[in-house]
């Protein structure tokens, strides 16, 4: 069978994915590191999903881990429809390195109808694109981890969270000077622009909500929210301490 009749009839040869579709299955375009390990986990978590790749050995590698995946070129707009893409729940675009067939297989699905859409990008030209054709969920990864990881490196976060350029979730530990008494006590938000809206006692334990009448301790574990710099800086309250 040549590339081109294997490319152009992906759902007959594989079988049809449409009923996957229909039933609010999510599609993933691209099953590299990004898109394979998304894959994988939306599946260990009970979801229907349509993989795509133009990898035969990819393809062949998520045989039996996926409800349905198919060796396709999602450039063409007759296999996206073949696939049921515009009736998929979700799609994501996690094309790697290929940015022509990334911004393609963006703008056909755009064109076929379907709206949710989530996209990868590896540069901000790429984003801007893809922000541009109208996709509003465009996700960096290594740019997200890059940022992620320089925050955990300088120490007292472990772990951080971005909701949104000036919004974060970190978790951390009670700085010693709020340690002790009841968070209306210590003032948390006034003191320091930050609100703590949950905690955990010990390691292993479970994570409660934090109110007002709750103390905390410095062998606590907590969740913090606000602007980067005040969580940070929320964070770094003890170096003074340390030093």
């Amino acid at each position: 069978m040549s590339d081109r009749s294997w490319l152009a009839r992906p759902a007959a040869f594989f079988g049809d994915s449409k009923p996957l579709a229909k039933n609010g299955g999510v599609a993933v375009i691209g099953l590299g590191r990004f898109g394979g390990s998304l894959a994988r986990e939306l599946s260990a978590h009970g979801v229907d999903v349509i993989g795509v790749d133009i990898d035969e050995a990819v393809v062949e590698s998520f045989d039996g881990q996926l409800a349905h995946v198919s060796r396709a070129d999602a450039t063409d707009e007759v296999v996206l429809r073949q696939l049921g893409i515009d009736e998929v729940s979700r799609v994501v675009i996690a094309i790697g390195s290929d940015l022509q067939a990334s911004i393609l297989t963006a703008s056909k699905i755009l064109k076929i109808g379907n709206r949710h859409i989530w996209a990868k990008a590896i540069s901000e030209p790429h984003a801007e694109i893809l922000h541009q054709l109208g996709i509003t969920n465009v996700v960096r990864p290594e740019n997200d981890m890059g940022a992620r990881l320089a925050h955990l490196i300088r120490g007292h976060i472990s772990d951080f969270l971005p909701i949104d350029a000036d919004f974060v979730l970190a978790r951390t530990t009670p700085p010693t000077r709020i340690a002790d008494q009841p968070l209306a006590s210590a003032n948390v938000r006034q003191r320091y622009g930050v609100t703590i809206v949950a905690f955990k006692r010990e390691e292993g334990g479970t994570w409660d909500i934090a109110d007002r009448d709750v103390t905390l301790y410095t062998d606590n574990e907590i969740l913090v929210a606000g602007s980067p710099k005040n969580v940070e800086a929320f964070s770094e309250l003890d170096k003074d301490v340390e030093g």
